[in-house]
């Protein structure tokens, strides 16, 4: 039986040029789409081309069946194949081989290899371009070459406040938003650093997602595995909870301030290192003060006046690091984010109108409307990494939902998310196959639950969650190679 919803019959916008997005409504349509059945009936209008690093983040847009093709770099689980009505595509299932590094190259090399396989499905189709990475003229060429006809979403304003994490701090100061303290360096002087900043800092390329481009600084040897090409952003580094707040800026300007979660950065026990993404938890801004979360919320409802100004559309995030009372703004994430399926989920359970439907209607030129809920609610992910040499996946777990008892991991049926999650049970998404060689600091799982996997401040597994991990890693078996 296949995820998702049929879809329904609908009358097909005016024919549009090639390559252009001329079949959707502007910015100046009156029709202000707030329904969840409405927002599918507009979707699936035209069935969508979908690209992102890893299918899952493409959840909620595959439960509301409005997507016909998948394209990853990362495999989806064996039951996502043939359960959701949608093909997916992967250089992961080409090569084998996944590493720790999911970027627009990997999208690159998955579009070069598809003549080869994808049999010419989409030869003669018309299909609605949805990116979950920036995407890049040199993929739409690939997929046209194909035989594909792809109407294209609005394009974000190439100005750099949108992606630059230097320009960024300026631009935040200038709205009045508190920072950390920084300074913009072309050689890295640990000696002049440690002056400013003390004994941590923290050194950012300009430009860098999911923690790739940060690091931390604790001493001299630290710079060495530094890439020596600047500039670089130096922060003073700054004890707290990290919090991530998605906001999103509508066709007519309107500005919608969502959930706030804890961004799981540095938890100890999982593979990661500093500064990489390894999950968020929806639940634990229950635990933090009231008033650092209202006053971050009305930074997120600042930035995106700012954004609307600048003509952006569509979703972005803020990251802040909560200091007692007080929100330090450390960047803007002008995208959909590594949470933001889960907080779709977390919608869809609400009979709200997910916020990544939104993202996609916006960016067509679709005016949307919800009432988000913005009090804390049970989801949670959590990112497990490979840490040891190369190895060969022999036997891994299977996906799907699962309950821990006597120590062990039981598999209770198929499952792509919380939707399918009960209360005392977890859900294992992003698992390799059997066959697959794992890099250093390749994800292995993603765990997925209702409940808090670690310490408000994301630190630190709870003893529930270490019993989790320590279960899912027993379910594997690798070979070095």
């Amino acid at each position: 039986m296949r995820v998702g919803v049929q879809r329904p019959p609908a009358v097909p916008p005016p024919p549009a040029p090639r390559g252009t997005r001329a079949a959707f409504a502007g910015p100046h349509n009156r029709l202000v789409i707030t329904s969840y059945d409405e927002a599918i009936r507009r979707l699936t209008v035209r069935p969508g081309l979908a690209l992102a690093a890893r299918p899952f983040l493409l959840l909620p847009l595959l439960r509301a069946g409005c997507l016909s093709h998948v394209l990853s770099v990362e495999a989806a689980d064996q039951a996502w194949e043939g359960q959701f009505d949608a093909e997916f595509h992967s250089l992961e299932k080409l090569t084998r081989v996944r590493d720790n590094t999911v970027t627009s190259a990997g999208i690159d090399d998955l579009v070069r290899r598809l003549p080869g396989s994808d049999g010419g499905t989409w030869r003669g189709r018309e299909l609605g371009l949805i990116s979950y990475l920036a995407l890049k003229p040199r993929w739409q060429s690939a997929l046209e070459d194909l035989g594909a006809r792809l109407v294209l979403p609005y394009s974000p304003p190439a100005v750099s406040v949108l992606s630059d994490k230097i320009a960024q701090r300026e631009w935040f100061r200038s709205i009045g938003a508190r920072t950390p303290l920084d300074t913009v360096v072309g050689d890295l002087d640990h000696l002049v650093l440690r002056r400013r900043f003390g004994h941590s800092y923290v050194v950012q390329t300009p430009r860098g997602s999911n923690g790739r481009g940060t690091h931390l600084v604790t001493g001299a040897e630290d710079l060495g595995r530094i890439a020596p090409t600047g500039p670089w952003l130096v922060s003073q580094y700054t004890e707290g909870v990290p919090v991530n707040i998605h906001g999103l800026v509508s066709a007519d300007d309107a500005v919608s301030v969502l959930r706030a979660s804890v961004q799981l950065t540095r938890t100890d026990g999982i593979g990661a290192p500093f500064g990489a993404y390894s999950g968020c938890d929806f639940e634990a801004p229950a635990l933090l003060p009231p008033l650092a979360l209202s006053r971050a919320r009305d930074v997120v409802e600042r930035i995106g006046r700012q954004l609307a100004g600048l003509g952006y559309r569509g979703l972005f995030g803020a990251d802040f690091v909560l200091c007692g009372d007080q929100p330090l703004l450390l960047e803007a994430n002008c995208r959909m984010q590594g949470s933001t399926w889960l907080l779709g989920e977390l919608e869809l359970a609400e009979n709200a109108l997910p916020s990544s439907l939104r993202h996609v209607l916006e960016r067509y030129g679709l005016t949307t409307r919800a009432d988000p809920g913005l009090d804390p609610a049970g989801g949670c992910q959590l990112v497990i990494r490979h840490t040891g040499a190369p190895a060969r996946v022999l036997a891994a777990p299977t996906g799907g939902v699962h309950r821990l008892k006597d120590g062990l991991l039981h598999r209770c049926g198929d499952g792509f998310g919380l939707l399918e999650c009960g209360t005392d049970d977890c859900v294992l998404l992003q698992l390799p196959s059997a066959g697959t060689v794992l890099h250093p600091g390749a994800p292995l799982a993603r765990l997925v639950a209702r409940y808090s996997l670690t310490t408000p401040d994301g630190s630190t597994l709870r003893p529930h969650g270490r019993q989790l991990v320590d279960a899912l890693h027993a379910q594997f078996t690798l070979e070095p190679c």
